[in-house]
């Protein structure tokens, strides 16, 4: 799923876009962009689109699944 943000909202997260980038929390940071891949926050968004939503589910949720 994408997102057109680099927060997350509500009971969600965001994921850094860049592959093999495993980084996962409630905003994907320009500091970020530039200390791990050495790039600014347009030129990620230019190579490799926003970040991707993190969905949290509650137990209740993941149980009904494995009902």
């Amino acid at each position: 799923m994408s997102n057109s943000s680099w927060s997350s909202r509500g009971d969600e997260l965001v994921k850094c876009p860049v592959t093999g980038c495993h980084h996962v929390g409630l905003i994907i940071t320009k500091a970020h962009c530039k200390l791990v891949h050495n790039m600014t926050r347009d030129e990620v968004k230019k190579k490799y689109g926003f970040p991707k939503r993190v969905i949290l589910l509650k137990r209740s949720q993941v149980m009904r699944i494995n009902e």
